[in-house]
């Protein structure tokens, strides 16, 4: 009887979650160029197709879907999960979050969705490249982190060109002071 309601809550759990993977532009433009290799390859083919060239390109290639298809959100009842090929996969349970910023970072990648814990439970922050995945998907965990603890979309859920065009709309002009 217990087990058949763990199996029943489980169930129920999975029906829930939410699970967003990186879209269609992200895939064209990393398709893209990942093409290059066989391009160069291609170019050389009146020269014989050297198995080398043949093997780099298939590896890039390989290597570059591989990395887009790592990429996984998944929203549970109970806990926020990120995935992805160089960290792994990385959780974080809804009541140990402190807030879930948008923001814009030259270092480790232009757009970030950054999951903060509250200091005192000891779990890990959450650093995800917001750029693969769909609106929807960044909608979804902010959306969570405003229902759990603390939402801040820095003004950049419309991209960062948007954020810059309305400052820049908003200064005075030189010539009128207005």
């Amino acid at each position: 009887m217990v087990n058949e309601e763990a199996e029943a809550l489980a169930l129920s759990q999975r029906m829930a979650a939410k699970q967003y993977r990186a879209e269609l532009p992200a895939w064209i433009f990393i398709g893209g160029l990942s093409a290059f290799p066989w391009l160069i390859v291609w170019a050389d083919a009146v020269h014989g197709i050297p198995l080398a060239g043949v093997l780099v390109a298939g590896i890039v290639s390989g290597y570059s879907f591989a990395w887009l298809v790592s990429f996984k959100i998944v929203i549970t009842p109970a806990e926020l999960v990120f995935r992805s090929l160089f960290r792994g996969k990385q959780s974080i349970k809804h009541n140990q979050i402190k807030i879930v910023r948008l923001e814009w970072k030259a270092q480790k990648g232009p757009l970030r969705l950054v999951v903060e814990p509250k200091e005192s439970n000891g779990a890990r922050k959450l650093d995800i490249n917001a750029k693969v995945f769909s609106r929807a998907a960044i909608d979804a965990v902010l959306e969570l982190g405003s229902r759990v603890a603390k939402a801040d979309d820095g003004g950049l859920r419309d991209g960062i060109v948007l954020k810059s065009w309305r400052s820049w709309r908003g200064r005075p002009n030189p010539k009128t002071n207005k």
